[in-house]
């Protein structure tokens, strides 16, 4: 079976590991100059016994923070704070999603 260029990329830059000593050579062209924390572990047992979970962040958002979620919704309905050339952009993306429809 040939071989694809999408298995020989993927083993080159690392997503699968190389096969021969060419997909090496690149991985060691491409990776040569990356530092590592000396101080970094991955916590590999934990990861596949399922003791590494996922936890939801909220991030508050810098800046203004005066305004609610209903005035987000009222500017996806009236366009109110939005550039002009983006409100036209959506309407004519509107006006040709109704053009296909009939």
């Amino acid at each position: 079976m040939k071989e694809s260029i999408i298995d020989r990329l993927l083993c080159s830059i690392g997503y699968l590991p190389p096969r021969n000593e060419e997909e090496m050579v690149a991985f060691e062209n491409i990776y040569s100059k990356v530092e590592v924390d000396e101080n970094f572990h991955v916590d590999v047992d934990g990861i596949v016994n399922g003791g590494c979970q996922y936890k939801a962040k909220v991030v508050t958002l810098t800046g203004r923070n005066d305004f609610s979620q209903d005035d987000l919704r009222m500017v996806a309905r009236n366009f109110e704070g939005m550039p002009k050339g983006l409100v036209e952009k959506l309407k004519n993306q509107h006006k040709d999603d109704d053009d296909k429809g009939e």
